[in-house]
This record gives C-alpha cells, structure tokens and sequence, in this order.
C-alpha cells in the first residue's frame, strides 16, 4: 500500500521552550531569539540572541576612540619614543584587548607633560629674551642655567619613574596575555562541548519523535486487533446461536416421536385388547416401524450431503455465470482494448461484492496479449479479498494463460504492468487512482493455476478507494490496464 506521509511534526525548543508547529528544528534555530551567540569582540561571552545589541554596548572590549596623545618632548628627554600614546597600540600589546590604565597614572602622565611643556616654553621664552637684552648680566644668565639644570633633573626623576611604571605595565600585559591564551583554549573546548551536546539533544529529539511515531503504530495495532477479538466473538456467539436453533428443532422432532410413540401404544394396547389373536402381525408392524425410522435416519444424512453438494453447485454456478458475463461482453468489449491495453468495464458491482462474500467467487477480466503476437493474459480480481484481508481489501493480479505463440517467446516471463481505476466523475480533469503490477511465469502450461496468495504478483486496492463515487458510478466501473512495452523484460516478434 501506498503511505507518503507529508508535513511538520510539532517539537519543543531546547532554547525558549515554546511548541512549535509550522517550522522546522533548524529554521527555527536560525531566528530563536533564545539561541545564545559568541560575542564578536571576543570577550568569551555567550549573550542571547535578542539581546546581543545591549551587549555590544556594554561589552568590554567595544570599539572606543583612541586616547589624546601625550605633548611631544625634546629628543634629549626621549619620552615619546619609550612611552604608548594611543588607546590602538595599547591593543597591540594586549593581542586586541585593550586594558584601561588607572585613573591616578593618566593623571600623573598629563601633569609631567604639562611641566614639559611648560618648561619647552619658558627655554623658548628665555632664548627670546636673551636675543633681545643682550647685555643682560652674567650672573642673571648663571641663575637661569642652574634652575634649568634642576629642572632637567627633574624630568629625568620623572622620566625614570614613567620606565619603571611602563615595565610594571609590560609584565601585567604579559600575564594578561597569558590568561586570555587559556581563557580561550577553555573557550574553544567549551564550544566543542557545546556543539556535541547541541548534537546529542538532535538525536534525542529525533529518538523521542520516532518512539511517538511507534506508540501511535502500535496504538492503531491494538485497535486492530481489538476490533478483530470483536468481530470473532460476534462468529462465535452466531455458531452458538445456530447450535442451540438445531437443538430445539432436535428436540421438537424428539417430542414428535414420543407423541407418535405413545399413540402408538395405546393403539397396540387397544389392538391386543381387541385382536389378541393379531399380535404377530402388531410385532411385524413394529419392526417395520423400526426399519423406517433408520431409512429415515439415513434419508437426512443424505439430505444433509445433498445441501453441502448443492452448496457447491451453486457456487460453482454463480462462478459459471460471470464467466458467462466474461464471454458474452467479449463482444462488445473489441474496441475496449488493443495490444498491451484493456479498458475492463464491470457492471453490477455491487451483486458481484456480495457473491464474493457468500461464494469467494473471482471476477475475471477479458483476455488481452501484452503486445502483438505476444502473451496470454487476463486480470483476476477478489473483490472481497482472501483470509486475513477479506472484508477490507480488494486483491488483483495478472494470470498468464497458455497462448498460441508460447513457443515463440521468450520463458520465464516478466510482465510488468499499471491499473488505473478511471474517474468517472470529472471528465475534464479527472484524478484516477493508479498502481504498479508485475507478474512472473516460468512456463507456459500453466492454464488453470490459480495464483497463490503469498504471491507478489498481487496488488491490494482497499475497499473505501474501490468504491468511491467517482469509481463507481450506476453500478460500474472501469478499469484500465497498460502493460509496459520492455524489450529487456519480454521478447516482441
């Protein structure tokens, strides 16, 4: 039977918990808002997908805009060339995870390049002066110098102690570096963790929707099963039924006898009261009556063989009859079918169901050949099914008869086939209900084998489909049957 189930099963999300019904597992993932993702600015951070924006702002590691840089310094001092300036090459050296300085050392490095720059300025200023007042006297000149001298110590104090804060900084980047190395390595083994349970609870998910899928197969099972139980409980309680009928019919002949029994007593009793003198011919009387009744014993026995034979006659008879009704529209089914095709029409369906019922009888098609000097062929169709499908399905197969060009094809023999039920309803469009036969022989001398029910040249056609009422229409339908011209399967003159 054909079974082409189609659609989407509802599921649970693993990440919002919500039933879904119209989408697939994975459509779903790709746009659940629950679904946790990796931050872009790897900060090792898992964030829902909805609030991944929040995040973004919040993160630690966003995009910032890069620090003022520091006033330059004499090329003596050499303050720009060992001290960072910017917020990206702070990056660098923290592998793209810049670290914000404290607050207190952003202040200490404004203020000395502030006395810097303020000390560049003032030298410029006394340059200008000293071009200017030319005959300023040397001991002025002196004082300048020495409190100059004490300022470039005290640069250089500054700038030492700026060394010594770079390489505290340094180390820490290094052992930041490290850490964020095995946060990492943690990161990507986490993520392979993750990944293999994301697939586990997949099969998981798979497992429970095929273990629905077996309790609602074994469910209908049981319905089955239970509804047979029903059915050959109601066969039992029939034969019942009908056995207690035949007894009391039993023993209503059995008080019969009795009655005629007594009566003939009192008349044999009345008999030897009146003619003692006809007692022998009383006692042949009786044993006469003895006789009788075993003939008559023996006359039900064989009414009761004669109803069994004419059981069989009559179901042979109804079985002669739609081979009659075969023979006799063999006539008026000529243009009906041509080499490879026949158009079966079947009247009387409904007759010939319950035939099938009471009788088993088999409805036979006309006889066709797969192609031009080609096969013996004809369809058998059970309508009311065979043993364990009876009553529910009905049965077709191709048969292979002894024709008159056996000797010139090819044996064993593989036919392959397709029978359509037409729609006798829409014309214009019609929707037919088709299916794939086959049929194997291996000689050509089988004319009057039945085929075997385990045989798999049989198709099955369930009753609420054969009976539709775009099927059967006045008590009738049409069956169409197409045999597949293959030359690798069968030989053609």
């Amino acid at each position: 039977m054909d079974s082409n189930r189609k659609g989407t099963s509802k599921f649970t999300c693993y990440f919002c918990n919500k039933t879904i019904e119209n989408e697939t597992e994975m459509g779903h993932t790709t746009v659940c808002g629950s679904v946790l993702v990796p931050c872009p600015n790897k900060c090792g951070a898992y964030v829902p997908r909805m609030d991944f924006n929040k995040h973004k702002r919040e993160c630690i590691n966003r995009i910032t805009k890069s620090m003022p840089r520091l006033s330059p310094l004499n090329d003596e001092v050499g303050f720009r060339t060992n001290m960072p300036t910017t917020t990206s090459s702070l990056e660098r050296q923290t592998n793209g995870h810049p670290q914000k300085p404290p607050t207190k050392i952003n202040e200490e490095m404004f203020k000395l390049s502030r006395k810097v720059a303020d000390l560049e300025k003032y030298l410029q200023n006394q340059a200008r002066s000293q071009t200017q007042n030319s005959p300023q006297s040397y001991g002025d000149l002196r004082n300048n110098q020495v409190q100059q001298n004490m300022e470039i110590e005290k640069v250089k104090y500054q700038q030492k102690i700026t060394i010594d804060w770079k390489k505290n900084i340094e180390t820490q980047i290094y052992s930041l570096r490290q850490s964020i190395s095995i946060f990492q390595n943690s990161k990507k083994d986490t993520d392979i963790h993750w990944i293999t349970v994301q697939d586990r609870l997949m099969v998981l998910d798979k497992i429970q929707m095929e273990l629905s899928y077996l309790k609602d197969t074994i469910f209908k099972e049981q319905n089955y099963n239970r509804q047979s139980t029903n059915n050959l409980l109601q066969d039992i309680n029939g034969i019942k039924d009908l056995v207690n009928q035949e007894h009391i019919s039993a023993a209503s002949v059995f008080n019969d006898h009795q009655v005629a029994l007594e009566s003939l007593r009192r008349d044999s009793d009345d008999f030897k009261k009146a003619f003692e003198e006809q007692r022998n011919k009383f006692t042949n009387i009786v044993f006469d009556l003895r006789a009788a009744s075993q003939i008559a014993s023996e006359a039900a026995e064989k009414i009761e063989i004669l109803e069994r034979d004419f059981g069989e006659i009559k179901k042979e008879i109804n079985q002669i009859k739609l081979d009659m009704e075969i023979l006799e529209g063999l006539s008026s089914s000529e243009g009906t079918g041509s080499y490879g095709r026949l158009i079966w029409k079947v009247t009387e369906v409904e007759a010939k169901m319950q035939r099938a019922k009471d009788f088993d009888s088999v409805v036979k098609s006309p006889v066709f050949y797969t192609h031009e000097y080609g096969y013996k062929i004809r369809i058998l169709m059970y309508l009311n099914g065979m043993k364990k499908w009876k009553d529910r399905y009905a049965l077709l197969c191709i048969h292979v008869l002894k024709g008159e060009y056996d000797m010139l094809l090819k044996w064993p023999c593989h036919i392959e086939g397709t029978i359509i039920l037409r729609d006798l309803e829409n014309i214009d469009k019609p929707k037919p209900f088709s299916k794939y036969i086959t049929a194997k022989r291996q000689q050509s001398d089988e004319e009057n084998e039945e085929p075997q029910e385990s045989s798999s040249t049989f198709i099955f056609i369930p009753h609420s489909t054969l009976l539709k009422g775009n099927f059967v229409k006045e008590d009738t339908l049409f069956i169409e049957v197409k045999i597949i011209q293959n030359a690798k399967l069968e030989t053609s003159l």
